[in-house]
């Protein structure tokens, strides 16, 4: 631990008790060198670290359980700020909080000890190859022998797993069953490979975890059920909004970058309507447009919140319902129909307030579009467009797997 990451930790712990003890510290150091590490292609080992020592990995646990008692509006409202900071952290803890609120859901008091002891939860879930996406038709598999269960698979997209102290694994047992399963990330058989190549996200440990003939316990099995029947009616909304919650933080970054890069311009364009560019109208408009969809992406995001946690609500109650599950998905899925497409023109009009030397890569500000690119790739808005346009004109439900 450096020890600019142990002053960080102490401020934190001398504000413990608030819901917000310590954010201001843990986001300001993490910001700090968030450029840096991403033109240098660091992976942020310490920052994903310092957020679970500081007790935000818990921040969905309630209060009587040892967490902060977070709604899944106030959840992503830091998953904004945090994002804002790096999206490449914000993105590493997406299983880990998606996790925490299933352990709540269930009350799986072993694995809240571990949320409240600081571990992070990763992921192996998705496959490639000839498995359609979003199906759980897994080549993965558990199988029981005369020494126990044992797991045998190959998974890739493992985003956080490369940080993570237990995967959450999904795999086909007999009868046409899927059971999900933690194990911990060093235990004998499993290898987690940093083989993710993105273009952006690039440090998020969205590759290959391989597991070969890995022991399994009875008491590591979180879930086991048919292989068609749905998930909570919250879990995949929840999921999908926090790629959102990521783009609204980048979006953020935009806005502010594409400020200061205005306020350090000592010289413009001979024909520009203005001698200095912090007094350019053309500059300033283009500016308060970035400004203008940061907002409404935050307001998005923490709106459609509100309906995935009516969903939550509605499971934990044990009443849900199609109707609260829907609107769910439609708040999720048009949020990003929506932020896919202006978010990427936002990061491409950032270049629009400098001359050539914005895309130097000192100022490494492509950084932001190639992230939220890549986020938006993670399941295709013209998909998701045209369900809600089916549901709108025919009531034709939308689909249910993974992505919605």
């Amino acid at each position: 631990m450096t020890a600019e990451r142990e002053g960080t930790i102490r401020a934190l712990q001398q504000h413990e008790g608030s819901p917000h003890a310590g954010r201001r510290e843990l986001l300001s150091w993490i910001a700090a060198g968030a450029a840096e590490r991403e033109r240098a292609n660091v992976s942020p080992f310490e920052q994903v670290k310092a957020v679970a020592d500081a007790g935000f990995g818990a921040l969905a646990l309630p209060v009587d359980r040892g967490g902060r008692g977070a709604s899944i509006r106030e959840l992503l409202a830091f998953v904004i700020d945090l994002a804002e900071a790096d999206p490449i952290v914000a993105h590493v803890l997406r299983t880990h909080y998606s996790q925490t609120l299933g352990f709540v859901r269930g009350g799986h008091e072993r694995w809240l000890d571990e949320v409240r002891a600081g571990k992070v939860f990763g992921n192996a879930i998705s496959e490639t190859g000839t498995v359609a996406a979003g199906n759980h038709d897994f080549t993965t598999t558990l199988r029981e022998t005369a020494d126990g269960w044992r797991l045998d698979g190959v998974k890739y997209y493992s985003t956080g797993t490369l940080y993570s102290d237990w995967i959450s694994v999904a795999a086909r047992v007999e009868g046409d069953r899927v059971a999900t399963v933690l194990v911990p990330v060093d235990r004998p058989g499993v290898e987690v490979v940093d083989d993710w190549d993105g273009m952006g996200q690039s440090r998020t440990g969205t590759g290959t975890t391989r597991f070969t003939d890995v022991p399994v316990a009875p008491e590591e099995f979180l879930t086991v059920r048919p292989r068609h029947e749905p998930r909570a009616a919250a879990d995949v909304p929840f999921l999908q909004l926090y790629l959102q919650a990521l783009m609204a933080g980048i979006l953020r970054s935009v806005a502010a970058d594409a400020a200061a890069l205005v306020r350090s311009r000592t010289r413009t364009f001979d024909h520009a309507p203005a001698p200095e560019p912090v007094d350019d109208p053309i500059l300033q408009e283009t500016v308060g447009r970035l400004v203008s969809t940061a907002w409404v992406a935050e307001a998005g995001v923490l709106a459609a919140a509100d309906a995935v946690q009516a969903a939550e609500d509605a499971v934990r109650a044990g009443e849900p319902t199609e109707e609260v599950g829907r609107a769910a998905s439609v708040a999720a899925s048009a949020v990003k129909v929506h932020l896919d497409r202006v978010a990427a023109d936002a990061a491409t009009a950032l270049f629009d307030v400098g001359g050539a030397s914005a895309s130097s890569r000192a100022k490494n500000l492509d950084r932001h579009w190639r992230n939220i690119r890549t986020l938006s790739l993670h399941n295709p808005a013209s998909y998701r467009a045209t369900a809600l346009g089916r549901l709108a004109i025919s009531g034709e439900d939308l689909p249910r797997n993974g992505y919605f």
